[in-house]
C-alpha cells in the first residue's frame, strides 16, 4: 500500500460531491512561502505562487468551489468543495468509464491536489525558484456536516495568528507562570471583577456599562457565566487592558478569541496551578478572586451578587 493510500480514509469516495480540508506542506517543511510579520504571513514568490495557482483551481475544475484558504511559511491549508463527479476540462470521458454516458469520467480530490502542484511548481521553475516545493504526499479531513465545516474553516483563518501567538512573552514569575504583557501588573489603576452566578441581566447590564467607562486593568477569573460574557465584550473592546487569573493551569492551547488581545500587548494570564490541573474548583476559585482583589490598586473590587 502506497503512503497516500495509507492517508487516505478506507471506504471513502474522494471524487465525491463534499467538501475537504486539504494541508499540504513544504518539502522538509522549509519555510519557503514567506514570513510571519505581526499577525500576517508576508509572501514569498514561492507563495504568491501558491496562492495564484489555489485560486485559478475552479478554471482547470469547473465542478470545484473553494473555500477559506491561507499560506503560511511551510505549509498551506485549503477547503475544496467538489460539486458534482468532475473531469477537468480538456479530459474526453475513458472508454468503459461508468461515467461516460454522463459525460464525465471519475476525477478525484487527489487529481485536484496534483494539478494543483504541478501549476505551483512549474510556475516557480519558470521564475527559476528552483528545487522541490511540496513533499509527496498531503493531508484531508473530509467534513461531513456544517458543524466541522465551521470549524475547519475558523481553524484556517485564525492560523498566522496562531503563528503569532508562538511569540508572546511566557515564563515564570514568583512561582507562578505567566503569558502575555507583564508590564500590566505596574499599571494603574486596577480593577477586580467578580460576578455571581446569581447575577440579574439588570447587575450584568450596569456593570457593561462601567467596564466600558473604565480606563484601567480589569483583573478577574473570568470563570462565571457573567465573567465569561463581560469577558467577550472586553475582548471586542480594542481598548480593554486585562489580567486573567486562572483557578487551574495554563492552557497548552490559547483560546483564538484571545489572540488580538495577547499579540497587542493587552493582556496578561497568571496561573499559580501545574499544568496538568485542567479544571477549576471552589477553593482555588476563591482563591483566585482573592489575588485579583490584592492586584487592584483602587480601593473596592466591582461585584454583582
Amino acid at each position: 500500500m502506497s503512503i497516500s493510500a495509507k492517508l487516505r480514509m478506507e471506504g471513502k469516495d474522494y471524487d465525491a460531491p463534499g467538501y475537504y480540508f486539504v494541508t499540504l506542506c513544504a518539502d522538509e517543511r522549509r519555510r519557503i512561502f514567506g514570513r510571519l510579520v505581526g499577525e500576517a504571513i508576508e509572501l514569498s514568490d514561492v507563495g504568491q505562487a501558491a496562492e495564484a495557482c489555489w485560486r485559478a483551481i475552479p478554471e482547470h475544475f469547473p465542478d470545484v468551489e473553494l473555500g477559506a484558504f491561507v499560506v503560511m511559511p511551510d505549509h498551506v491549508h485549503g477547503i475544496v468543495r467538489i460539486t458534482r463527479w468532475q473531469r477537468p476540462k480538456g479530459v474526453l470521458a475513458e472508454q468503459g468509464d461508468s461515467r461516460k454516458k454522463t459525460g464525465t469520467r471519475r476525477g478525484s480530490l487527489g487529481s485536484i491536489i496534483k494539478g494543483f502542484k504541478i501549476g505551483v511548481t512549474m510556475t516557480c521553475r519558470a521564475k527559476k525558484s528552483f528545487g522541490p516545493i511540496f513533499q509527496e504526499n498531503y493531508y484531508d479531513v473530509i467534513c461531513f456536516d456544517a458543524a466541522e465545516l465551521a470549524i475547519k474553516d475558523a481553524y484556517i483563518r485564525a492560523n498566522p495568528q496562531r503563528l503569532a501567538l508562538k511569540k508572546v512573552p511566557r515564563g515564570t514569575i514568583k512561582r507562578s507562570a505567566y503569558l502575555g504583557n507583564l508590564a500590566l501588573l505596574e499599571s494603574e489603576p486596577k480593577l477586580a471583577l467578580r460576578v455571581s452566578r446569581k447575577a440579574t441581566e439588570a447587575e450584568l447590564a450596569k456593570l457593561s456599562a462601567e467596564l466600558n467607562c473604565f480606563g484601567g486593568v480589569v483583573a478577574s477569573t473570568f470563570f462565571s457565566p457573567g465573567e465569561q460574557r463581560l469577558l467577550d465584550e472586553l475582548l471586542v473592546n480594542g481598548t480593554s487592558r486585562l489580567i486573567w487569573i486562572l483557578p487551574m493551569g495554563m492552557p497548552g492551547q490559547v483560546p483564538i478569541k484571545w489572540a488580538t488581545a495577547l499579540l497587542r500587548s493587552r493582556a496578561l494570564w497568571l496561573s499559580a496551578y501545574p499544568e496538568d490541573m485542567t479544571a477549576a474548583t471552589r477553593e482555588t476559585c476563591l482563591a483566585c478572586n482573592a489575588w485579583a482583589h490584592r492586584l487592584a490598586t483602587i480601593s473596592r473590587s466591582t461585584t454583582a451578587r
